[in-house]
């Protein structure tokens, strides 16, 4: 923790906890920020680390005046914390506690509802659904009583469906029933129980048209509610005085808006998004320019038309070129997401054109045995090839940093070289990948982060470079074959915890370091040999 910063204790801040959470108030460099950081029982789950990054990415990429802003995310002592922006106010539950007659007034209703599904709203534009909608997520600002919506953690991205969640009493038919898929009228169930909730706490009684506007949002039928928050809006700014062709007119668009939120999430939808966004359709794939200027193009995806007739599966090749209107474009980009989900495609052929690679671009390819990347790339982003059917790495010597989980789940992957002049291995890069057996790290690397190679069963033995700063907590957690460490580091690393307090684990060290290691905290604990001696071998000497 840098000297700047502090945390209050419970004595003089109000620190919040729930069962996997804790927010606290921290003052770093004299401004004031809510920390909130996972519980320590969670500290090793990956699910736990992934919905505080899905938190952290959706939180940063929202810049909206009714929605927290989100600052940093990091990680100390006590493990993986985010920092956002500290309101001075009330959530809704505490400010009924306190003036339950603020709520009586319809102005300030109508005031609260319209800012709140202002932030769905900038959610939704994104494909977000907020989820966990209740009175303890929505801050009134102290000054102005303006909504701040807090906490993303439990919303629904495209990228990431697994840690999404929802509170008890406020979740909608389709959650609790399993009926169908949560969309933006999922978050207009919740806002309809907040006004009911609103209702009965404070006493207030709302007027006949909120009445009618909230029994709306409750339909049991997600297809009769509001469809969308903006559609909520213009009918919370009628004020019952609509005539009745304009009421027609509305149901009918209603209706149709229905019709098509029940085409989105399917295949034919993406594939109509990509082709209506696309400037060109060519070989199976979609590509959009980039840049006229520079002749530049992305891959937004592909179809899925026609399989391979030995395999019945789906091979991808990217050229370096097409051409568009009669001009060559460079293809420079996989897009975000544009493979995403993809069980089915057995290989991808990207060539050395390609510069970078977006989030969750693989993501899911199961059947995807190996995709060589180029050189030029310079990162491996967010969740790039989690979860996929890879059993082989070869990555490029341009690269610099391998993210967030980038190689996370994937089951089959055995070995792995990373180049020299990757310094960074990002929080749980290969984490959970069960199969991994022969790990070669760079003299280059600089900093392993927290949980890097968590749950890589398989690791026998590892070989940490000299050059290594940093090695954060968990990165070799439930190793449960790994027992030789050769940690080359004349000076030990400040360290945590690394292994299983049981595990049986022999570090070998430089001869003329085993002093120090022996008296370093936690290396002190562990079996220690001082029998590296020379120069640390590089990587076609391992």
């Amino acid at each position: 923790m840098n000297t700047s910063e502090f945390v209050g204790t419970e004595t003089d801040l109000n620190i919040q906890c729930n069962k996997k959470t804790i927010t606290s108030v921290a003052y770093i460099d004299g401004k004031k920020y809510f920390k909130k950081q996972i519980a320590e029982q969670f500290n090793d789950s990956l699910l736990h680390r992934m919905a505080f990054y899905k938190e952290f990415e959706v939180g940063l990429s929202i810049n909206n005046k009714y929605i927290v802003k989100y600052s940093k995310i990091s990680e100390d002592v006590a493990g993986l914390y985010i920092l956002m922006e500290h309101i001075n106010g009330q959530t809704i539950a505490e400010k009924i506690e306190t003036e339950p007659e603020y709520f009586r007034n319809s102005l300030h209703i109508d005031k609260l509802l319209n800012q709140l599904l202002t932030a769905l709203q900038a959610l939704h534009e994104r494909n977000i659904v907020y989820m966990d909608l209740k009175p303890e997520n929505v801050m009134l600002t102290q000054v102005s009583n303006d909504v701040k919506l807090i906490d993303l953690g439990g919303c629904l991205t495209d990228g990431n469906d697994y840690t999404a969640q929802c509170t008890k009493g406020f979740e909608a038919a389709e959650i609790t029933e399993g009926a169908g898929k949560a969309d933006a009228r999922t978050d207009i169930y919740a806002v309809g129980m907040l006004m009911q909730y609103i209702e009965e706490k404070s006493g207030a009684k709302l007027s006949r048209r909120l009445t009618k506007i909230k029994e709306r949002c409750l339909n049991e039928d997600k297809a009769k509610r509001f469809e969308s928050a903006h559609a909520m809006m213009k009918a919370l700014k009628r004020r019952g005085k609509t005539i009745c062709g304009i009421v027609t007119t509305i149901i009918f668009l209603v209706s149709a808006a229905c019709g098509w939120m029940a085409f989105e999430g399917t295949e034919s939808h993406r594939q109509l998004t990509m082709y209506l966004n696309s400037d060109l359709y060519q070989g199976e794939i979609y590509y959009k320019i980039i840049s006229e200027k520079d002749a530049t193009c992305e891959v937004l995806g592909r179809s899925l038309n026609y399989r391979d007739s030995n395999t019945g599966k789906y091979n991808t090749y990217i050229p370096e070129q097409v051409n568009i209107d009669g001009k060559n474009y460079t293809v420079t980009k996989i897009a975000d997401q544009a493979f995403k989900g993809y069980t089915e495609i057995a290989s991808t052929y990207i060539p050395k054109s390609i510069l970078s690679i977006g989030k969750f671009a693989f993501m899911d390819n199961v059947a995807l045995a190996s995709a060589a990347m180029p050189n030029g790339m310079t990162e491996i982003p967010t969740k790039a090839f989690y979860h996929t059917g890879i059993k082989e790495m070869k990555l490029p010597h341009s690269l610099k940093v391998i993210g967030n989980a980038a190689f996370a789940e994937c089951k089959r992957l055995e070995a792995v070289t990373i180049p020299e002049g990757i310094e960074t291995l990002e929080l749980d890069a290969f984490a959970c990948c069960d199969s991994l057996v022969n790990v070669t790290l760079p003299s280059t690397l600089k900093s392993i982060k927290r949980g890097v190679f968590w749950q890589c069963r398989s690791i026998n033995e590892i070989h940490i470079p000299a050059s290594v700063t940093e090695i954060g907590e968990y990165s070799f957690y439930y190793c449960d074959s790994l027992r030789h460490v050769y940690n080359h580091a004349a000076t030990p690393q400040e360290v945590i915890s690394l292994f299983k307090p049981k595990d049986s684990i022999t570090v070998h060290v430089p001869a003329a370091s085993v002093g120090l290691y022996r008296q370093a905290n936690y290396w002190k604990d562990l079996n220690i040999v001082g029998d590296i001696v020379g120069l640390v071998p590089q990587n076609d000497e391992r």
